[in-house]
């Protein structure tokens, strides 16, 4: 599996060079250069399929060979260990709970699955891999434990003074090791414009090896995808439901 970058300016690259650069060299997001639909058998099937059996099922594909099957279901198991559950609030109506993990954050899912994928494909780099990001709180939770003792990784996290919770600013500031959370005197939108200048500055970017977070959406979001499908697999089985995440 290729991908291309949205701004069509730069070259096509696997799904490890997706990864590890998080975004393409002309500043665009990295989008795979297709997709296949899943067979209907797999939506037959799923009552007796496990999360990380869909998981796989759903993600596979965009992964290719660049990580084994056997690694990437390991790396399901540990990002997918807690539940999904649908739960009706009327007749017709219901919703997708995704605030049952390690930081009650809809965003764990794909937080972790990014963390594992990025850990996999930097345990061969000879210098660590930065990623710095910018947070108004659940992000920053997520990614903080997510990534919390991979190895080859150190994150650097920014967050506003004062603008996020209690809970989530010992979410940022109390794990220590491979993560290191900045306090701004200053917004959320302050934040993101210093991760944009450093994203901007080419020097920075090759002295550190930096990705940030908030631009790498490839890895995130095909694990975020576990969640859609929870709700979709669900729906295509017959209830009557309208999932909507709760965040």
């Amino acid at each position: 599996m290729n991908y291309y970058s949205l701004n069509k300016q730069a070259p096509k690259v696997s799904f490890k060079d997706a990864v590890i650069q998080g975004i393409a060299p002309d500043r665009g997001l990295y989008f795979p250069e297709s997709i296949t639909p899943l067979p209907e058998s797999f939506f037959k099937d799923f009552a007796n399929l496990s999360h990380q059996q869909i998981g796989f099922q759903a993600i596979r594909q965009f992964v290719s060979d660049d990580i084994p099957n056997s690694v990437l279901k390991a790396i399901l198991e540990e990002v997918l260990d807690f539940d999904f559950p649908i739960v009706e609030i009327e007749h017709g109506v219901a919703t997708l709970e995704l605030f049952h993990g390690p930081t009650m954050a809809f965003k764990d899912v794909g937080a972790r699955f990014m963390a594992q994928c990025l850990g996999y494909f930097s345990k061969d780099e000879k210098s660590e891999v930065t990623v710095l990001v910018a947070t108004s709180g659940d992000t920053g939770g997520a990614v903080a434990n997510g990534f919390l003792g991979v190895d080859g990784v150190k994150v650097v996290i920014l967050y506003p003074s004062g603008k996020v919770s209690d809970i989530q600013e010992r979410q940022l500031t109390t794990l220590g090791q491979n993560i290191t959370a900045l306090q701004v005197d200053g917004t959320f939108d302050d934040c993101q414009k210093m991760v944009k200048s450093a994203f901007l500055d080419d020097e920075l970017l090759e002295e550190m090896q930096a990705m940030f977070e908030n631009c790498s959406m490839i890895h995130k979001h095909w694990g975020e995808n576990c969640n859609q499908k929870q709700a979709d697999i669900a729906i295509k089985a017959g209830r009557e439901a309208i999932a909507k995440a709760t965040t």
